[in-house]
């Protein structure tokens, strides 16, 4: 099933993607909360398939989890993007942190920082939603703690994020990361390997790789991850980058005012967003927050 969070006229509501349009999640603000309402999670979307559909066009969709407790983020797991960034094969997971407040819609207007307009790099990424999480989770048992999928991008303000050892000033801009549209459950997804993820900048191939090419797997970083701290409910793990990045061209190929950049991944979905200046995107109110 596909996993979605609405913008109605009366507030948000989780829903049911379906060929006829979204169905309404009664009860739940998001997809997060319908995720931590207990193990019968499932039972309770499918029931939605008898409410009346909303159509696709009808309504704006959100990130799918509005406030998550954690967002995750795992550096250098692709080894294409190792060999283009010129560092070492890592022993362990490298991980950082986003704040949830740096997540933004999956069709948002992103702004360009005035503190470093011309900085502004794409990472196109797998994001992995956490159902019933837990605490020391062995890797063996790290699918049963996912409630599925999405599309991610990571973006990254290249010359804050390289101004000390610590990448979180730059991962974590306001309103930088579009992550949705939906939450794809694992039973339609199949083979994590087989997909192929795609970031397009004004539809100019820029990022091709196979998520067969992680260093560290969903079931290694779940079980690292959860050795760390205890995961829960809709807390984001994003899974790391292909090669391709814009800081690696020579010369680099930084976001500009009104470049598009168009996360796909085999099976999971896509998301596009447009980069704008940041005086113009808020002055025409186009962003969510």
């Amino acid at each position: 099933m596909q996993l979605a969070t609405l913008d109605l006229d009366e507030g948000t509501v989780a829903a049911l993607r379906t060929d006829e349009g979204f169905r309404p999640i009664e009860g739940f603000a998001d997809v997060g909360a319908l995720l931590g309402s207990g193990p019968d999670w499932r039972a309770t979307a499918q029931a939605a398939m008898a409410a009346d559909a909303i159509a696709h066009d009808a309504a704006a969709v959100l990130r799918p989890i509005l406030d998550p407790g954690a967002v995750v983020c795992v550096g250098v797991n692709f080894r294409a993007h190792i060999r283009e960034m010129g560092v070492d094969l890592p022993d362990h997971p490298t991980l950082f942190s986003k704040l949830p407040r740096a997540l933004t819609d999956p069709d948002a207007v992103i702004p360009l920082p005035a503190a470093a307009p011309g900085c502004v790099d794409y990472e196109g990424e797998l994001a992995v939603i956490v159902g019933a999480g837990g605490r020391d989770i062995a890797p063996a048992d790290a699918w049963d703690a996912v409630a599925g999928l999405s599309a991610a991008n990571d973006v990254s303000i290249r010359d804050v994020q390289m101004r000390s050892t610590q990448w979180f000033a730059g991962k974590t801009w306001e309103r930088s990361t579009p992550i949705g549209p939906t939450v794809v459950t694992l039973d339609e997804v199949g083979d994590i390997d087989t997909l192929e993820l795609r970031v397009r900048v004004n539809g100019d191939l820029r990022q091709h790789g196979s998520l067969g090419d992680l260093i560290f797997g969903i079931p290694d970083l779940v079980a690292d991850i959860s050795r760390i701290v205890t995961l829960h409910p809709g807390d984001i793990i994003l899974t790391g980058t292909p090669s391709g990045v814009a800081y690696a061209m020579s010369p680099p190929a930084y976001l500009r005012d009104d470049d598009v950049v168009e996360v796909s991944i085999d099976r999971v979905g896509t998301l596009s967003n447009t980069f704008r200046a940041a005086s113009l995107a808020i002055a025409g109110e186009e962003t969510r927050a």
